[in-house]
């Protein structure tokens, strides 16, 4: 299955995929979708959660590599998805958490439909990878688990937003 014309398909496919996410990226900001304008506030905040989400990289990645030597259970390629999506999730949910993760401008069920779609999306695709049984390898978790992390990532930071958003509004109740 490591075949030269198998790994070229591969490079093809994610250069495809790239070039479709930049595509969606400036219609999304052409249509204002995606409008990313914050306050002095909000870039504070930013700021932090920034730093956080770096830091969970940089440590899962650590992780990462101090398990790999243990034992080898999946290949490259998903370990820096892993990492990829701790550092997002740990970033989104801190900047969720001081209401700092949408512009001013942003209308939050228009991003909260984007992730849902991109969910139901990349699990969907899983779930193909789960059924042709390719998911694991010669004992080796593949990288075709990555769309089932980029799923459970946006479904995460939906929830998040969603938990953050009952803890608001049971505020502003009390209040």
């Amino acid at each position: 299955m490591d075949t030269v014309e198998y790994r070229l398909g591969l490079l093809l496919g994610m250069a495809v995929g790239i070039a479709a996410g930049v595509v969606i990226l400036m219609v999304l900001f052409k249509k204002k979708v995606l409008d990313m304008h914050f306050d002095e506030r909000q870039e504070r905040a930013r700021g932090v959660a920034f730093k956080y989400g770096f830091f969970a990289l940089a440590g899962s990645m650590l992780v990462l590599g101090g398990v790999d030597v243990a034992v080898h259970w999946c290949d490259m390629m998903l370990g820096m998805c892993l990492c990829a999506c701790i550092g997002v999730t740990v970033f989104a949910a801190i900047a969720i958490w001081k209401d700092a993760y949408l512009g001013l401008y942003e209308k939050p069920w228009k991003v909260l439909v984007l992730f849902a779609v991109l969910a139901v999306f990349n699990l969907g695709v899983a779930v193909t990878h789960l059924l042709d049984g390719g998911l694991v390898e010669n004992g080796i978790v593949t990288f075709r688990a990555a769309n089932m992390l980029a799923g459970a990532t946006m479904l995460a930071v939906m929830a998040i937003y969603g938990i953050r958003c009952a803890v608001r509004r049971e505020a502003e109740d009390g209040e």
